[in-house]
């Protein structure tokens, strides 16, 4: 029996019966030129965003400190 296999945490790894193969290749193939270039705009984005916050959050941490003379 197999007993041992929830003991090593193998979740990741891709699905061994045969059943759903085909899915778990459709989720984890190379994606196309046109998703590559989605995922790429949409990352940066969310960079740009994420840079934002931060320096917003900067900002604000600058002026708090400087209210009680820090």
């Amino acid at each position: 029996m197999n007993d041992n296999i929830h003991e090593h945490g193998d979740d990741e790894a891709a699905p061994s019966t045969g059943v759903n193969d085909h899915a778990w290749e459709r989720e984890h193939r190379h994606p196309t030129p046109e998703q590559a270039r989605a995922i790429g705009y949409r990352r940066r984005d969310a960079e740009a965003k994420l840079e934002q916050h931060q320096q917003e959050a900067r900002e604000k941490a600058g002026e708090h400190h400087g209210e009680h003379g820090d």
